[in-house]
């Protein structure tokens, strides 16, 4: 039986880089291999991208680049490895992004991929866009009927007054977020007004737009 090539994307430029590696690990020990043939792609925390051709262990545990890696880059129907004085191009059928959080959720790498006619796993560019955006995923969902959170979405850090000014409509305990980064940094529990300030100057840090939600 022709086995399926497909790429499997991990790490990025995300400070969601090491849940990536530990999903990434997780499926790549799953996989049927005697149905997939499978090219490992790592992205490092500065962008630069590498055929991956090491141990899960490794990479699982933030040491793939201590083992064997190659450049590459994504091109049209594949991945174009670039050897010392050489390159391959190995056609992929398909790629499976197994990227966290920005430059991985939020539609970037998914359009990159269409962009070079390969399918992907998942949600496409414009799904994964709006859903990984807090503020604009609430308020489709409010348009098509259904319920969701009072929030206040706003950029920059307000002074403390204007804080307490922008989510006076909404009841404490409140929910701080970055609009458009992942689940796991930057988000904060307030039970009042006053943790206020400290957990957007957190959520910041993530994203340059914050909100808050009840």
């Amino acid at each position: 039986m022709n086995k399926t090539a497909l790429g499997v994307v991990f790490g990025g430029k995300s400070s969601e880089y090491a849940v990536s590696l530990h999903s990434a690990a997780s499926l790549l020990r799953q996989i049927r291999t005697e149905r997939y043939a499978i090219t490992m792609i790592a992205i490092s925390k500065e962008g630069e991208w590498f055929l991956y051709e090491g141990s899960i262990d490794a990479l699982e545990h933030d040491r793939w680049q201590q083992e064997k890696c190659t450049p590459c880059a994504l091109t049209h129907d594949g991945l174009l490895i670039l050897h010392e004085g050489s390159y391959e191009i190995r056609h992929l059928d398909c790629i499976f992004p197994v990227l966290h959080g920005k430059n991985g959720e939020d539609g970037t790498i998914q359009g990159l991929i269409e962009m070079a006619g390969i399918p992907v796993v998942g949600c496409g560019a414009l799904s994964s866009a709006l859903c990984m955006d807090k503020d604009r995923a609430h308020k489709l969902a409010s348009l098509a009927g259904v319920e969701v959170p009072r929030s206040v979405c706003f950029s920059g850090l307000p002074s403390q007054a204007e804080l307490e000014t922008l989510t006076r409509s909404l009841t404490f305990p409140v929910f701080v977020k970055p609009v458009r980064a992942g689940s796991s940094f930057g988000i904060t529990k307030v039970e009042n007004p006053a943790n206020l300030r400290a957990a957007v100057r957190d959520a910041l840090r993530y994203d340059r737009e914050v909100i808050v939600e009840e």
